[in-house]
């Protein structure tokens, strides 16, 4: 059944841009559960991964081809596809490229230790952990 993970991946999207819609309404708040490792900021980030700054233009011109190649590549695996983790990856990388193609930067607002994220990267980073997982658990059971 592919309805479940596609509502999964549909509401992280939203949720993720209503999030970074607080963040950028409300760019002052900040909230510390523990200050200043684990909280709550606004945060305009203009690399991409761990601010690797590479250039707007390239990422917006790359990412929709990146986006189909591995799509591509995903649907040609033979066996048992693991549809939610594919879900989580692709709303992820969705939110984040819509982030920079209307404004440039990515919106970031969780702060977790030294770096701040956002729940499209923690979608990205829990699908592709699944989707490696569930490969190297399907490899083993077949030897």
């Amino acid at each position: 059944n592919k309805i479940l993970p596609i509502q999964l991946g549909v509401g992280v999207f939203v949720i993720d841009q209503g999030l970074k819609f607080l963040a950028i309404t409300n760019q002052q708040t900040h909230w510390y559960l523990f200050k200043p490792w684990l909280g709550w900021e606004y945060f305009p980030n203009p690399g991409i991964a761990f601010s690797l700054p590479i250039p707007n233009f390239v990422v917006v011109a790359l990412t929709p081809v990146l986006i189909f190649l591995i799509a591509l590549w995903w649907a040609r695996q033979p066996g048992k596809k693991n549809w939610t983790a594919a879900s989580l990856v692709l709303a992820g990388a969705l939110s984040n490229f819509l982030d920079r193609f209307r404004l440039e930067i990515t919106i970031d607002y969780l702060r977790i230790f030294y770096s701040v994220i956002n729940l499209a990267d923690v979608a990205i980073v829990v699908g592709i952990a699944w989707i490696l997982f569930s490969w190297q658990r399907s490899s083993s059971q077949a030897v």
